[in-house]
């Protein structure tokens, strides 16, 4: 299946002025690497920095180095694409001046370009007017967590919420990972996640148990604190509920998983195949994987299920373009969401003929007539069952 990270960034890099030559592969692009192939150009020269905090003496140091192994005499000034890998492991302020004195060689003299490969967001550049406004994000995409940082000073703050997985938060690019409790922590992800919901609704789910003072006591104490993590206001309060705050832009990846889902189901088939992908692409882990609330609970089941359809939706699309494949791959993934699904099993099973391993398709009967054995004391359809039946004549 095609990587649509590295597709996304392809399609942006041929679109890009001339003029834009300082790159930031953006940090929550998993496959940073795959990208570097198409930015490597002639008269490249690749820096992969080595330690931690290093400083303006170090940079410079290992910079050479790198530079006499691939340039020969060393002199920057014949390198036109310089690729700086790892830069999280460089001081911010260090990295800033570093940058600096590189643009002036490689952009200004060099007519050059410079690529950063960094995991954390490169502060030290956008606090730096201008750096900043040489630079571009690649690839960049909201619906897929990968958000332009080069903003304007009076555009709300940018808040990131990562719920696939264990759960991350980020603030203007910067990670919060001090939460003053498991508290603080739930009750923002839930507050996150509904959007909109009532102090009844949010007492229910955390406080059922204390009087509506009590629970009114440790609600307003807890959404202070989350106020204290973030240094805003997650929410504001108006016409008897609780919302998030027109301060805050939202990117939240279970709300575009679920819309990408949604929008694919009433788009043409090319356009739903991309935007299932893109919805599939953003699903990581299951939903606060960390975190057994009943509600938290719910709502990973539900996702769960969501994206189990989505994979079986790209799997038949895949099917009917002829890449059998692929379609099984995407098939046997679903399977793994829901594994007593028979009628699943019948395609995976029928796809697995096609292919010619029969072997394989009885494997899968059989996980699933054990799987409905132990959960549900039950035995697949008599359909299924026949089929099953045949396939072993046929092997026999």
């Amino acid at each position: 299946m095609t990587d649509i990270y590295l597709e996304l960034a392809e399609k942006q890099l041929g679109k890009l002025p001339d003029d834009v030559r300082l790159f930031i592969i953006h940090p929550n692009y998993l496959t940073q690497r795959y990208l570097m192939a198409q930015l490597v150009k002639p008269e490249a020269a690749y820096v992969r920095f080595d330690g931690d905090n290093l400083d303006g003496e170090a940079l410079r140091s290992q910079l050479q180095r790198s530079l006499d192994e691939q340039v020969g005499d060393g002199d920057l000034a014949k390198v036109r694409n310089l690729i700086l890998d790892e830069c999280d492991r460089v001081e911010s302020e260090a990295f800033s001046q570093f940058i600096n004195e590189l643009v002036e060689v490689m952009l200004e003299e060099n007519d050059g370009h410079i690529t950063i490969v960094t995991r954390q967001t490169p502060h030290a550049i956008l606090n730096n007017t201008t750096l900043r406004d040489r630079c571009v994000f690649i690839p960049v995409q909201e619906d897929m967590l990968l958000c332009d940082y080069i903003r304007d000073g009076d555009k709300p703050s940018l808040l990131e919420v990562h719920s696939f997985g264990t759960g991350r938060v980020y603030l203007n690019g910067e990670e919060i990972v001090t939460w003053d409790g498991v508290l603080p922590r739930s009750l923002f992800f839930y507050l996150v996640d509904r959007g909109m919901t009532t102090r009844d609704d949010i007492f229910k789910i955390f406080w059922p148990d204390l009087t509506t003072k009590e629970a009114t006591n440790v609600f307003h104490v807890t959404k202070r604190k989350i106020s204290e993590v973030l240094g805003i206001d997650l929410t504001t309060y108006w016409s008897g509920f609780y919302r998030i705050s027109p301060d805050i832009e939202l990117s939240y990846d279970a709300m575009h998983f679920t819309k990408l889902v949604q929008d694919s189901a009433v788009a043409e088939d090319d356009e739903s195949r991309k935007l299932l992908m893109r919805a599939i692409a953003l699903y990581r882990g299951e939903f606060l994987s960390n975190l057994d609330l009943p509600w938290t609970q719910e709502r990973r089941q539900s996702l769960l299920q969501t994206y189990g359809e989505a994979l079986v939706s790209l799997g038949k699309m895949a099917y009917q373009q002829g890449n059998k494949q692929e379609a099984l791959g995407l098939f046997l993934r679903s399977a793994l969401t829901n594994p007593q699904r028979e009628d699943l099993v019948q395609d995976i099973m029928s796809l697995y003929t096609e292919l010619g391993m029969i072997e394989d398709a009885l494997a899968s009967y059989e996980r699933l007539e054990n799987e409905l054995k132990a959960s549900l004391d039950v035995r697949p359809a008599p359909d299924l069952q026949q089929y099953a039946e045949s396939l072993r004549a046929r092997s026999a």
